[in-house]
């Protein structure tokens, strides 16, 4: 796991394909169904897509100050989702009464485990592994709520705009936890090397 979210690939992949996936439901919502994504929720994929793409970036040019300030955007950005999936109106199948809750508890530890990594500038191992496994159960999560709704849903164009918003907010948790991986790495080197903080 440790290699996966150190990979140069893998952090590529992810934000191509987050802001992929979110484009693609945006344009599927423009297109199909104008009322049915609201402008702010297309809007906000668009930017969440546009976030993605920019941490890659920042993070390539060593630009920390932006780097943090995006990673606090996404964070917050999977939080209000994550908040918003627990409406009571929303929950109409079992599988929302069962993957509902997991997503809201998985997140909010990820969000503040996130902070307890970046409280110092000591390594944290052992935390930054507990977010590696918190992104993999969130994929888990998500992939199972989709497949059962894509066995209700009535048309194909939701099934694949719904997966695409779906992979789009694994991809942010995966970016995100990406960039910790690498930062814990630097500090456990600069740890080796002798420096304290």
């Amino acid at each position: 796991m440790k290699k996966l979210f150190n990979s140069d690939r893998f952090f590529l992949a992810v934000t191509i394909i987050g802001a992929a996936d979110f484009a693609l439901a945006t344009l599927i919502g423009i297109l199909s169904y104008p009322g049915y994504l609201s402008v702010g929720l297309m809007v906000g994929m668009v930017v969440l897509g546009l976030c993605l793409i920019f941490l890659h970036t920042s993070y390539r040019k060593h630009s920390k100050n932006v780097m943090k300030g995006l990673l606090g955007a996404l964070l917050m950005a999977g939080l209000i989702f994550a908040i918003e999936c627990v409406d009571a109106d929303a929950l109409i199948l079992p599988v929302d009464k069962a993957c509902a809750p997991l997503n809201i508890i998985l997140t909010v530890c990820l969000f503040i485990n996130h902070f307890i990594i970046n409280s110092d500038h000591h390594s944290s191992p052992t935390m930054v592994r507990l977010n590696q496994i918190l992104c993999l159960l969130l994929a888990l999560v998500w992939i199972v709520w989709n497949v059962v709704w894509a066995c209700v849903l009535p048309d194909f164009s939701v099934v694949i705009a719904t997966f695409a918003i779906a992979v789009g907010k694994v991809c942010i948790y995966a970016a995100i936890v990406c960039v910790e991986s690498r930062l814990d790495a630097y500090r456990i080197e600069r740890e080796a090397k002798g420096y304290k903080a």
